[in-house]
């Protein structure tokens, strides 16, 4: 925004400091009642410094006049040069002419002259300003930018700053007139007024929009954002508009905001004359109860599934609603929580959606004892129901022993014992499968539970290697785990336990699934061999192998899973990253029955910041319930002439032999000025390109005053 400079000359005035002044020559005339101080003059008080070739005081006028090469250093770090100032010993009414002023931030400001009238308010007339820096080998070149006005009036008891006849100038040519403008005086963070607008237009019901928001200040801890949406075009109806708006308030001990919206019209599926109202809900809050204790919500619904997609309000595949609370007490921690979800897909259903409340978990970690080992216990109690489908209570205590050990010859060991206790209330379970259908009567009710004991004994041994110019550690690892081959039975509702995915991340791990619905039953061995080397610039090199050997299996793992045979796929890494200008990354897991790949993942991001490639790769192999999948991606990224740059990217599908999407982009950013311009394209899959999805974002920022975008 456009910044006028605040002298702040009553606190200077009134302050009871010593002036201090040095000149080349100085006197005072009895008769005029005039002290003059000539020749490289100095004055100064407190942190502000006045420098000119001449400054006068006048007794019996009481004014202050400085003339020739005057520059006043101020406390804010604003520096002003002028060349005549007068006003009065109160510095209440005065005058500046040939005001230029070099901003803390960099930033110019310049005028005819400056006023000031009664100590409140500062007139600027025919003022400039730019934050725009001026052009090492053309300094008299136009700047990027430049708001030019016939008149700039600063009023301290209303704190604004309000702009007579504003021109905007870019590259010296004006391109935007307003006859006023107004915003908030400099420091001044949160006032009433209009924000900045956003523009969209797409295609279909969202048609073209635009969005003038509007803040309302309630006072230092509060405040509203009202925004109207006005569709100017759309489908089916040809016109509407929404109200947004959104209360934020601090309170002592934390913050919240609340959220809506609402219009009234026809939903996507009707036509124009069945109308209802529309609308949705949000909100968040944190909150600190004392040192141990917080709490905190967060919700959003809606009322159709097309509402929030239609206005851009932020439209995910699941709105989550919850309610918690948690506590943090030395080494343990305890939340409840309560949640709800409504879905925004078409193909999904919210009469399936889970309610889980509440859900409490407890988590405890003990002092160290003897021989450094310490006693642990997960506890939980979650309660789930449906509308329609399957429901449950679980309840859960995991107390477990570890003790790690380091041994004389540096090998590294860790004993770790646990029992998994859980009880279940179910209603509605398919005890042959994990999918919920609610026409399906077939179904277990009752209560089950199960104890799983298990162990695991983990050792490892690294062998370091120092050189003059890198090191090399060489690590073996070998894991026991051991623990009966039961207790997966189908009556207990699996809900927090469905995907597994087998790689390098979880092959030390004794529990490899997620959640506590399904226990990793059955005994195995987990071996590995990691090698890394770390040079002296900082870059590094690793590599890592490992497999198990499931010698008692529990045959309930996943299909496909790389954990259903005696011997588990192989997973590994490599990763080379020699210094900053090259990082790559290859994963994989192999199939040893079958002797290929399941799954390989590449990564790959070169070059300089100037001139920067990414190319990532990843296959998936198929198997009855999935199709294989095969994708690479590569995208080039370039900055030049200090401030251009220039994007492109795209990712492309070797099994259909499609295009997946196209991405580009290209902007000018320097110190003062920005225009970014964005574009996606996601076919439809068609290999001619000739249809799918398009959207472009076009952004403009302006230093000081913000940005302007919209999108297509």
């Amino acid at each position: 925004m456009l910044c006028l400079l605040r002298l702040d000359l009553d606190a200077a005035a009134a302050s009871d400091a010593p002036v201090d002044l040095i000149a080349d020559e100085a006197g005072y005339d009895q008769d005029l009642g005039v002290y003059v101080a000539r020749g490289h003059v100095e004055m100064a008080q407190d942190d502000r410094v006045v420098m000119a070739d001449t400054i006068t005081y006048n007794e019996r006028s009481k004014t202050i006049s400085a003339s020739g090469n005057v520059t006043l250093l101020l406390p804010s770090g604003d520096t002003v040069f002028a060349n005549y100032v007068d006003l009065s010993d109160d510095f209440k009414d005065g005058v500046i002419r040939g005001f230029r002023a070099l901003l803390r931030d960099k930033s110019r400001l310049a005028a005819y002259s400056a006023h000031r009238v009664g100590g409140t308010k500062e007139i600027l007339n025919k003022a400039v300003y730019t934050p725009c820096l001026p052009c090492k080998s053309d300094p008299t070149r136009q700047p990027v930018w430049q708001i030019k006005a016939d008149q700039v009036v600063r009023d301290e008891t209303a704190q604004t700053i309000t702009y007579h006849d504003a021109t905007m100038e870019m590259w010296g040519v004006p391109v935007f007139y307003t006859p006023f403008f107004q915003h908030p005086d400099v420091g001044v963070k949160r006032q009433t007024g209009l924000l900045n607008p956003a523009f969209s237009v797409s295609s279909g019901r969202s048609g073209v929009q635009i969005r003038q928001p509007y803040f309302i200040t309630l006072g230092d801890d509060k405040d509203i954002t009202l925004s109207p949406i006005a569709r100017i075009t759309g489908d089916p109806d040809p016109a509407g508009g929404v109200m947004v708006g959104e209360y934020r308030q601090r309170v002592p001990n934390g913050a919240f905001l609340l959220g809506a919206s609402g219009t009234y019209e026809a939903e996507p599926e009707n036509d124009e004359s069945d109308r209802e109202f529309r609308g949705h809900v949000n909100g968040a809050g944190l909150f600190d109860l004392n040192r141990d204790w917080r709490w905190g919500f967060n919700f959003k619904n809606t009322t159709d599934k097309d509402y929030l997609r239609q206005y851009h309000l932020g439209s995910r595949r699941w709105l989550e609603d919850t309610l918690w609370t948690e506590g943090f007490f030395g080494r343990s921690y305890f939340e409840a929580r309560g949640y709800g979800w409504q879905t925004t897909n078409d193909n999904l259903r919210d009469a399936t959606a889970p309610i889980i409340t509440p859900l409490l978990n407890y988590n405890f970690t003990g002092e160290p004892g003897a021989g450094g080992g310490y006693w642990g216990l997960n506890a939980g109690l979650m309660n789930l129901v449906r509308r329609e489908g399957r429901d449950s209570l679980r309840v859960s205590m995991h107390p477990s022993w570890t003790l790690p050990y380091t041994g004389s010859w540096g090998d590294v060991y860790e004993l770790q014992l646990t029992v998994h206790a859980d009880m279940y209330v179910a209603n509605d379970v398919d005890t042959n499968s994990d999918d919920i259908d609610p026409n399906d009567t077939n179904t277990f009710d009752g209560v089950t539970g199960r104890v799983f004991p298990q162990g695991s004994f983990k050792w490892r041994y690294p062998f370091v290697k120092p050189g003059e110019t890198f090191t090399q550690v060489l690590q073996p690892i070998v894991q026991l785990v051991m623990a009966p081959d039961c207790c997966n039975t189908g009556k207990i509702p699996n809900e927090d336990s469905r995907t597994f995915e087998w790689d390098d991340t979880k092959l030390f791990s004794a529990d490899r699934f997620t959640g506590f619905d399904r226990v990793d039953a059955g005994s195995r061995v987990n071996y590995g061999l990691e090698w890394s080397a770390y040079n002296n610039e900082g870059g590094h090199a690793e590599v890592f192998l490992g497999q198990s050997y499931q010698f008692i299996r529990s045959h309930d793992e996943p299909e496909d899973s790389g954990i259903n045979s005696d011997l588990t796929d192989i997973v590994g890494r490599l990763s080379l990253q020699p210094n900053s200008l090259l990082n790559a990354t290859y994963r994989f897991r192999f199939d040893t029955d079958q002797a290929k790949m399941k799954r390989q993942e590449v990564s790959l991001v070169a070059g300089p910041r100037e001139l920067n490639g990414a190319v990532s790769y990843v296959h998936l192999a198929g198997n009855e319930d999935f199709a294989s999948r095969e994708q690479v991606s590569a995208s080039l990224a370039t900055k030049f002439l200090d401030y251009w740059s220039v994007s492109a990217g795209a990712s492309y599908d070797l099994v259909d032999d499609d295009v997946n999407g196209l991405y580009g982009g290209f902007g000018y950013n320097d110190e003062c000025f920005g225009f970014n311009v964005n574009v996606q394209y996601s076919p439809d899959g068609d290999t001619d390109l000739s249809s799918g999805k398009f959207a472009a974002f076009v952004t403009f920022t302006f230093k000081n005053l913000g940005d302007i975008g919209t999108s297509f």
